[in-house]
């Protein structure tokens, strides 16, 4: 089995980049080479099979996320089934700026995970059941850059 439902393309002083298909909160998203990145977290065998299975299925749904750091807080699996296997050499991360924007953007990629191919529920699911615990603690992500109008009088 071959990754090739990966979508990536070529930029300058990166190289291979694979996209995300699924990039909810763009104005997080920074574009890193995984050589900058830091390991934090081991790989399971078991579930690392699972999500190359995933990968050859669907290509890489969600980005990654790293911290101020820029260790690698979710995706280790993803991160090193592209890295070791040399199937690029960069990709889109979310970048959290605290821990609870961390388990945020890793309980939002679980979800999504779970609602492809039909994500279009996502944003009512974010403030529903389990979610919502995770949603209210960073009410501010989805406000970032939205300019307010004042209407005129």
């Amino acid at each position: 089995m071959t990754l090739d439902k990966l979508h990536k393309n070529e930029i300058a002083g990166i190289g291979t980049v694979v996209w995300p298909t699924y990039m909810v909160f763009k104005e997080r998203l920074v574009l890193k080479k995984f050589d900058d990145i830091k390991i934090v977290h081991g790989t399971h065998v078991e579930f690392k099979q699972t999500v190359r299975a995933d990968m050859e299925k669907n290509g890489l749904l969600c980005p990654m996320v790293i911290d101020e750091k820029d260790q690698l807080r979710n995706g280790n699996h993803r991160f090193k089934i592209l890295k070791k296997g040399k199937h690029a050499d960069g990709s889109f991360f979310y970048k959290a700026r605290s821990p609870e924007e961390v388990m945020f953007f890793s309980r939002l990629n679980v979800l999504t995970w779970e609602l492809h191919p039909d994500v279009t529920q996502l944003m009512e699911k974010l403030w529903q059941g389990k979610m919502k615990k995770y949603t209210e603690k960073v009410p501010h992500l989805f406000t970032e850059n939205v300019r307010s109008v004042n209407p005129k009088q």
